[in-house]
């Protein structure tokens, strides 16, 4: 298991670990429908790389059908209680911040990144990282997979709702980036928390206020984030967007991967 990682917020997941998975809320996780989309005609032996160690569903149903998976996640104590609760040797788990340099062995060798609401986790300046550092990952005509949830979640209302109230806003959100900081937000975050499953609340609130600051995205966001970034000559295409029809405005978004090529 090699080790890259210096962003803060991998604190806030060593909290979590497995409880993610184990005693989180279920829709913070692909149903069955939604692993169905994520892995629709992706053959036996495709090298796949999943970026976040908590889709644990995901990972399982890759290393079922087949796939020579890679799990990538920023968080030490993710990997290893991911690696505790897979069937040893099914798949290689790699301790890595994303939005971090990919190591070199791994650069340009993956035929499919997936993630799940993974890039709603990130700040704005973190959403372009990352994105980078799949496509660092891909080989060319490979494939992202990404699933975003846009606009505000349900928590993120209550928030704001109770930051016009108390004239605290400005301090935990920029409205104009869409980015919200949990860690700035006070006892605006205790009074508008929603329960995360069985997971403890005050667990819960440590959690969030660990994970710092998240952008919120609409589709045009998205859109341009994947037409424009780019890694060297390297970038991506947009291929397709599906809707996740239990998870209101949830959408795969699949591009592809490709080297630019200059005519003589």
């Amino acid at each position: 298991m090699s080790s890259q990682t210096v962003n803060d917020k991998s604190a806030a997941w060593d909290l979590i670990g497995s409880l993610f998975w184990k005693s989180g809320r279920s829709t913070a996780k692909p149903s069955d429908e939604e692993i169905a989309l994520f892995t629709a005609g992706i053959p036996s032996g495709a090298r796949c790389a999943v970026v976040g160690a908590s889709t644990k569903d995901l990972v399982e149903a890759l290393i079922a059908h087949g796939t020579k998976a890679v799990v990538f996640d920023f968080s030490e104590r993710m990997c290893i209680e991911l690696r505790a609760a897979l069937p040893r040797d099914s798949c290689e788990i790699v301790h890595h911040d994303i939005t971090r340099p990919v190591p070199a062995r791994l650069r340009g060798g993956q035929d499919f990144v997936l993630n799940d609401r993974l890039v709603n986790r990130f700040s704005d300046d973190e959403a372009r990282q990352g994105v980078e550092g799949m496509l660092s990952l891909l080989a060319d005509d490979g494939q992202l997979r990404a699933s975003v949830k846009l606009g505000f979640y349900p928590m993120d209302d209550r928030m704001i709702a109770a930051g016009r109230e108390s004239g605290t806003l400005e301090s935990f959100y920029d409205a104009e980036r869409k980015v919200i900081d949990f860690a700035a937000a006070g006892d605006v975050l205790a009074h508008s928390l929603l329960p995360h499953g069985e997971i403890d609340p005050d667990l819960l609130l440590q959690w969030y206020r660990g994970r710092g600051k998240e952008q919120r995205f609409d589709h045009e966001d998205i859109v341009a984030l994947l037409e424009t970034v780019s890694v060297g000559d390297r970038g991506m295409r947009l291929l397709s967007t599906t809707d996740f029809a239990q998870a209101p405005a949830t959408r795969m978004y699949t591009a592809e991967a490709f080297t630019a090529r200059t005519e003589a």
